[in-house]
């Protein structure tokens, strides 16, 4: 244990896989770093099944962690997070917003339903802000915070035809974490965005086979897909006051693919 986060509050949004035995999400281990490594940490997410055994087995661990159902399109959801984490812990010094969708399969712009756009923008675009509204309040109060918003490679590159919605949404996180950044940075609150490249987790699993995963590292410089824990010691630098200067930043963890042009043949 590095302590590096001892006394720390965080909330973690979509963080329910964090249970080391089974496969991660890197907002999940984040989460569970976090509390080993000495923060309270209140889980929050959809996966209320998920989410729970996660937080049942950090508890048996002797980790401080609770959940919490949350809808990220929902406002009340949020108020009612953000009041459940001050009034069990006092205070609320971290977010990360890791909650996220994308379409379906890919559609052209010109197929996809308007109601599959709004899905998946807002969920990612409407939690994003209404998490940070409702977030900063408390962390003011505590003089200061760290907010991290995860993005995905896909905001500076088309990788594909079809994933228009979430690759737009993706870009609005990084724009929005800038603004975010110029206005509470007076306030002490340093809002960042962290953009993972291929990762497999259980977001991608069922896309990401082994035949899938096979092509694409060869159009990964560094040759393989990332893991849980690249992306997580990311978000942990933002989160942590390792990072106390920096804010309105992007970190770009995408083992190089966004600097390459790719293969010539």
């Amino acid at each position: 244990m590095r302590n590096r986060f001892k006394g720390k509050v965080a909330l973690v949004v979509g963080g329910a896989n964090a249970d080391e035995d089974k496969l991660l999400g890197f907002s999940g281990l984040s989460a569970l770093i976090m509390a080993r490594d000495g923060a309270s940490v209140v889980i929050a997410d959809i996966d209320d099944k998920t989410g729970t055994q996660s937080v049942e087995k950090m508890n048996n661990m002797g980790l401080t962690a609770n959940y919490l159902h949350l809808d990220v399109t929902s406002e009340e959801d949020w108020k009612s997070a953000v009041n459940f984490t001050v009034s069990t812990y006092g205070k609320l010094d971290i977010m990360i917003m890791g909650a996220g969708i994308g379409e379906a399969s890919a559609i052209k712009i010109g197929n996809i339903d308007v109601d599959e756009w709004r899905r998946v923008v807002d969920v990612t675009n409407l939690g994003m802000f209404l998490g940070v509204r409702s977030v900063v309040n408390q962390m003011k109060n505590s003089g200061g915070g760290s907010i991290v918003l995860v993005s995905s490679m896909m905001a500076k590159v088309v990788r594909e035809e079809g994933l228009n919605a979430y690759a737009t949404s993706r870009a609005g996180m990084t724009h929005f974490a800038r603004s975010a950044a110029v206005e509470y940075g007076p306030d002490n609150i340093r809002v960042n965005s962290i953009l993972p490249g291929w990762t497999y987790t259980p977001f991608t699993a069922k896309k990401f086979t082994r035949e899938w995963m096979n092509q694409m590292v060869k159009r990964i410089p560094l040759r393989r897909v990332a893991k849980a824990d690249d992306i997580a010691e990311g978000i942990l630098f933002l989160a942590s006051d390792e990072s106390r200067y920096v804010t309105g930043s992007e970190l770009l963890i995408d083992g190089g693919v966004t600097a390459w042009i790719g293969p010539t043949a």
